[in-house]
């Protein structure tokens, strides 16, 4: 039974991911096509793209601490190690898209801390592994 839902949730997570970047080349395309429908936007041709990736991640985020959480022979603090170690690496993601939407006029350290706490947090989840 464990096996199926790992294989559904491997299957619904390259689902996300694929619509993604499915999305994200037509945004593209589309703009490259009708640059005049985007100069009307108070925001960048992008923007769509960025909040799409922020909720992609969020997704992958809680199907893989759902994956970690269906590990059995795993000891409590090596799995609480590699969900904080998701969440971290889901919080660099958004501060990076932060970053880059703010055209690096805001502090990098949005992605760095949390990027600094991700190797901490998957560095200890390798060591006990």
């Amino acid at each position: 039974m464990r096996k199926k839902i790992n294989q559904m949730l491997n299957i619904i997570m390259g689902s996300f991911i694929g619509v993604f970047i499915g999305s994200g080349l037509y945004k593209y395309w589309h703009f490259q096509k009708y640059p005049d429908l985007y100069v009307i936007q108070s925001a960048p041709w992008y923007t769509g793209i960025l909040i799409n990736g922020l909720l992609v991640l969020v997704l992958l985020a809680v199907c893989m601490i759902v994956k970690v959480i269906l590990m059995k022979k795993m000891k409590r603090i090596p799995k609480i190690a590699l969900i904080l170690g998701i969440v971290f690496l889901t919080l660099t993601f958004i501060g990076v898209f932060y970053v880059l939407a703010n055209h690096g006029q805001v502090n990098a350290g949005y992605a760095v801390v949390p990027g600094i706490w991700t190797m901490i947090c998957f560095g200890y989840y390798r060591s006990k592994k």
